[in-house]
C-alpha cells in the first residue's frame, strides 16, 4: 500500500480543534506622531484678500468663533489634586510673605546714596527712630545728704543689719536656716565670721555673717555684698576707681576676686575665707579714700534724680528684704471679692508714672491704698517729693511701718536725702489728714484694680476737692475715655477730669504678667466750664 498524500493524511487533535474554533481578530492601537501641517500665513488686508468663511453653527444654534477651542466631551484623565497637608496657618503665613507684583500705579521713587545700592540692602528693615519723652530737669532736687558725709557727726541710725536676718543661730521648722559658707578652715579662722561692709557715706558700716541659706530662695549675704560693690562702682566712683572694683579684663577686679574665692570656698579650698575677707577690706579702704577726696560727693551732686536701678537696690533688695520678706505671709491674708485685696505696682511701672506726671521734689505725692508702702518710699527716694500713703488693712500697714523705720537708715548709708514720708493707718475716705493732703496733692495714685464699683464712685466725689491740674493715676478709669458731657450728665463729678488711656506692659504689676491699661487723669474743669457757657447761651 502506498503512502498517503499530505492532503489525505488524518489531522491531529490540535489541528482538528483549531479547524473547528472560530477565527479571532486581534486589534492593536498604535499612536503615530504625525508632522503638523504648516499654518498658512495670514494675508494682509487689501484688494486681493479673500473673504473669510462664516463660522460654523453650534449644536445649540449659536455661532462658534473658529478661534475658540472646542470643549472636549471626554472626561479629563488627570487625577484630582491632593489636599495640602500643611497647617492652615502656615499656608496663610507663606501666602502673606509672598512678594507681590508691583502695582502699575505710579510709585514714590526711592532715593539712595549710591546708584550701585544692591537689592539686598533695600530689603533690610529700616529702624524707626524712637522719639524720647521730654523730661524736665528738677533743678531744686538735692540728692546728696550733707549730714551723711559729715566726719564730725557720729550718727548711728537704727537699722536691720544683714547679720540680723541671716546668721547661723536661726532655726526654722526644726533645722538650721543658714550654714557656714566656708567649710575648709585654717587654724585661726572662725566657722561663721562676721565682717563689716563700708557704704558711700560716713555713717556706720553694715554687719554680715559669711553664711549660706539652706533654702536657695532665702537671703544670700555674699550675693548682696557683691551687688553693693557693683552699685557703688557704677554710681559713686570715678571710672579709674570703678575699674578696680569691677574690671573683668584680667580678673583683677575686687568683685571678681571675691566671687572667685567664694567658688573656691564651696569646693573646700583652704584659705579661701581669709582671701575673701582681705578683698572686702581692700574694697572698704577704697570707698573711704574716695569719700574723703570728694569723689563720691561730687558724683551725687551731679544727680537730679535717683536712677531706677539704684532705687530698686535700696528699696527692694535691702529695705523690703529685711522687713517684708521675712514676714511676707502676712500680706497673703485678705478678704476676697472686696476692696481689701493686696497687690503691688512694680518699680518700673512706678518710675514711668513719676516721669509722665513730672513729679518733682517740691511737690506732694499720695497713694490711696498704699499697702506695705513701696510706692511711697519709691516716690520719696526717686523724686525727693513729700510722699504720703494710707492703708486700711492691718497686716500690710504693720509691714509698711517696719519699712518706714528702715528706710531713713538705708538712705543715710547711701548718702541720699529722700523726701519726707508719711504712712497712715486708716480709711482714706474718712481720715482728716488724708483729706487735707489731697487738697494740695500734685500726684494721686489709686491702685483700684480690685476696688468695688461703689468705692470708685465715692472717690469721684473726693476728686472734686483736689486742686486744678492735679494728676490722678489709676488702673481703672474714673472717667471713661469715651465719656462726653451732655445735658443729661452735666452734674456728673467726672466732668472735671480729663483722661488719657495708656498701655501697661508685662512686668509692671505683681498679680499678673499680662499687659493691660492704665489711666492718666487730670483735674481740668475747662471742658465743663465751656459746656456750661454754651448752655447759658441758649437760655
Amino acid at each position: 500500500m502506498g503512502s498517503l498524500s499530505p492532503q489525505n493524511k488524518p489531522l491531529s487533535f490540535a489541528a482538528l480543534k483549531a479547524k473547528k474554533a472560530p477565527l479571532k481578530i486581534t486589534t492593536k492601537v498604535v499612536t503615530v506622531n504625525t508632522t503638523p501641517k504648516p499654518t498658512a500665513r495670514t494675508q494682509s488686508s487689501g484688494a486681493h484678500s479673500r473673504p473669510q468663511p462664516l463660522p460654523k453653527p453650534h449644536l445649540n444654534g449659536g455661532a462658534r468663533n473658529s478661534s475658540t477651542p472646542r470643549k472636549s466631551a471626554t472626561p479629563a484623565s488627570i487625577a484630582s489634586r491632593q489636599p495640602s497637608r500643611e497647617p492652615l496657618e502656615r499656608v496663610k503665613q507663606e501666602s502673606h510673605n509672598r512678594v507681590k507684583r508691583a502695582s502699575p500705579a505710579v510709585s514714590t521713587p526711592k532715593f539712595s546714596s549710591s546708584d550701585d545700592e544692591s537689592a539686598e540692602d533695600e530689603d533690610k528693615p529700616r529702624k524707626r527712630v524712637r522719639v524720647g519723652r521730654k523730661q524736665s530737669i528738677d533743678e531744686k532736687r538735692q540728692v546728696r545728704d550733707p549730714k551723711a558725709f559729715s566726719e564730725d557727726e557720729d550718727i548711728i541710725l537704727p537699722m536691720v543689719h544683714a547679720l540680723d536676718i541671716a546668721n547661723s543661730t536661726i532655726i526654722e521648722q526644726g533645722r538650721d536656716k543658714y550654714q557656714p559658707f566656708f567649710t575648709a578652715l585654717q587654724g585661726d579662722e572662725d566657722e561663721c565670721p562676721t565682717i563689716e561692709l563700708q557704704y558711700p557715706s560716713a555713717v556706720q558700716r553694715e554687719k554680715y555673717q559669711l553664711v549660706k541659706p539652706t533654702d536657695s530662695s532665702d537671703f544670700k549675704p555674699l550675693d548682696e555684698i557683691e551687688a553693693n560693690m557693683k552699685i557703688v562702682a557704677e554710681y559713686y566712683l570715678d571710672s579709674e576707681s570703678a575699674s578696680k572694683v569691677t574690671s573683668e579684663a584680667d580678673g583683677s577686679g575686687l568683685v571678681q576676686l571675691l566671687h572667685r574665692q567664694a567658688m573656691l570656698g564651696l569646693k573646700g579650698r583652704v584659705g579661701a575665707q581669709s582671701r575673701y575677707i582681705d578683698g572686702v577690706e581692700r574694697y572698704n579702704a577704697l570707698v573711704v579714700e574716695k569719700r574723703k577726696d570728694g569723689t563720691i560727693a561730687n558724683r551725687l551732686d551731679q544727680m537730679n534724680r535717683v536712677d531706677l536701678r539704684l532705687v530698686e537696690h535700696i528699696i527692694k533688695n535691702q529695705v523690703y528684704a529685711r522687713t517684708v520678706s521675712p514676714q511676707v505671709n502676712l500680706v497673703r491674708h485678705y478678704e476676697s471679692f472686696s476692696d481689701n485685696v493686696y497687690g503691688e505696682l512694680l518699680p518700673k511701672f512706678l518710675s514711668r508714672i513719676f516721669k509722665e506726671t513730672n513729679l518733682k521734689s517740691d511737690q506732694v505725692f499720695i497713694d490711696l491704698g498704699s499697702g506695705v508702702g513701696n510706692c511711697v518710699l519709691q516716690a520719696a527716694l526717686e523724686t525727693g517729693s513729700e510722699s504720703w500713703g494710707c492703708e486700711v488693712m492691718d497686716n500690710p500697714n504693720a509691714l509698711a511701718q517696719l519699712q518706714a523705720k528702715e528706710f531713713p537708715a538705708r538712705c543715710h548709708l547711701w548718702g541720699i536725702k529722700p523726701g519726707e514720708i508719711h504712712l497712715i493707718h486708716g480709711d482714706f475716705l474718712r481720715n482728716e489728714a488724708v483729706r487735707q493732703v489731697l487738697k494740695r496733692a500734685d500726684v494721686i495714685l489709686v491702685n483700684n484694680q480690685a476696688f468695688t464699683a461703689e468705692l470708685n464712685d465715692k472717690l469721684k466725689y473726693v476728686f472734686l476737692d483736689v486742686k486744678e491740674g492735679a494728676h490722678i493715676v489709676s488702673l481703672k478709669p474714673f472717667r471713661s475715655p469715651t465719656h462726653k458731657i451732655k445735658d443729661s450728665n452735666v452734674n456728673d463729678p467726672v466732668n472735671v477730669l480729663s483722661v488719657i488711656e495708656k498701655d501697661r506692659w508685662s512686668g509692671m504689676v505683681s498679680w499678673t504678667d499680662d499687659p493691660g491699661k492704665w489711666y492718666h487723669q487730670r483735674k481740668d474743669s475747662t471742658e465743663l466750664e465751656n459746656f456750661v457757657k454754651t448752655m447759658e447761651g441758649f437760655t
